[in-house]
Parts: C-alpha cells; structure tokens; sequence
C-alpha cells in the first residue's frame, strides 16, 4: 500500500468519526416548573416574594419574577440542566434551593423564615421596596407588659440597635402588614392581639432622612421576639 492509499484510509476513518460521535446540547424542554413561596411559621403565601432560576454561576439565567399574592411563580419551557432556585424577601431570610433535571412537570414549595439576610434574588417589582442592610441591625429586642393596662395586650418594645435609627415598626405579621412606622422611642407602644398564648412580636428598625425633596431610607433586617399574654 503506497503513501496516497494509507492517506485515503485515514480520511475515510476520520470521516466516520465524525459521523458516528453524537452532537451533545443542554436543550429546552416542554416542561415547567412552579414554584410557591410560603411563610415558614404560619404557612402563609408570601406575595411578591422574588424568585430567580438559574446556575450558581448566574442565579437568574433562566428568569427572575415576582410572585402573585399568592406566592406563585412559574418557569416555562425549562432547560434540561441542574439548576439553581433562589426566592428572597424584605423581611425574610433569602433560600437556594438545588433543582434536578426534570422529567415532568414538577411544584416546588420554598419556606421562608423571617429575618434578613442570605441568598438574595433581584427581580423588578412595581412596588418600592427598600433593602435591608448589615449597616443597621437589631442587636436585642424585648416585649414587656404595660403595667397601667387593665386589659393585658398592651405592651411596651425595647430594642437595641447597631447603626443609627430613627423609625420602628411591629407588628405581629413577618410581612408587616398594616404596620405604620413611628418614632423610635426607649419605649415603644404597641397592642398584641387578642387571645392567651405566647405571641411572635416582629420588629424592624429603618433610617429615613429627606433632604431636598429626597427620601433616603435605610432598613435593619427584622427581629422577632416572643411575648406571652
């Protein structure tokens, strides 16, 4: 066999090769997945609640979104790889969560524990929401009863503070819903709910400073404290 015919089987093995190695592709499939996002002490949805999918190298690759007050979000068309689910809010601590290649359509239920910090998902909201910073915090906070109150769900907040503060707000929901920020005070007043039983009182702190028709607004991640009535 000369050198032109030993060069001829070569190429031709070549060929082959290529012909026979497959084409390997992450690919997009039909399948979605829904994710609810829910208060860890009460089972509550968390509306709002920011929801990124993606890698651990690019957290929200595949969408991030906002969920319906019902705490819902959904991911179509879902990419056939190990990916990376992340869901934060104010006032709650931020989870990731791994999610394996699916197979199926597939609902995934995240608890969020009230607090601050962790893992954060940045997705636009039509709502402002201030972030929370380490720069402010609520070192210590205490719940003790106002003895001039006959009726027993009156109650004074104490809070020590790292940062500077000027406005405090409680409320006996980790969303603080309906809760006005006031003046922070040594003493704040505030009515626990009705009912015996050890209560969740939970408190957060802000700095908000207006200068030339500008609000700046600095908030401390919130802080629970337990009060029994």
């Amino acid at each position: 066999m000369n050198i032109k015919q030993i060069l001829g089987v070569l190429a031709g093995m070549s060929l082959m090769l290529v012909a026979t190695t497959p084409v390997l592709s992450a690919g997009y499939g039909s399948n979605w997945l829904e994710v609810r996002v829910v208060d860890k002490q009460s089972g509550s949805s968390i509306g709002q609640a920011a929801v990124c999918l993606g890698t651990a190298a690019q957290p929200d690759q595949f969408g991030a979104r906002r969920a319906a007050a019902d705490g819902i979000v959904r991911f179509n068309d879902i990419p056939a790889n190990t990916m990376v689910l992340t869901a934060s809010k104010l006032g709650y601590q931020g989870k990731l969560q791994s999610v394996e290649p699916l197979s199926g359509n597939r609902v995934i239920e995240l608890n969020l524990a009230s607090g601050g910090g962790g893992p954060a998902c940045t997705a636009v909201t039509s709502e402002k929401e201030p972030q929370t910073t380490d720069e402010l915090a609520i070192t210590e906070a205490h719940v003790v009863a106002d003895s001039a109150s006959s009726s027993g769900n009156k109650v004074f907040v104490k809070v020590s503070v790292s940062g500077v503060a000027n406005q405090i707000r409680v409320s006996e929901s980790s969303s603080f819903k309906d809760a006005v920020w006031q003046e922070l005070k040594p003493q704040n007043r505030y009515t626990v709910s009705e009912g015996k039983g050890v209560k969740r009182i939970y408190v957060q702190v802000r700095r908000q400073i207006k200068a030339s028709g500008a609000s700046i607004e600095v908030l401390s991640p919130a802080r629970v404290a337990a009060y029994r009535r």
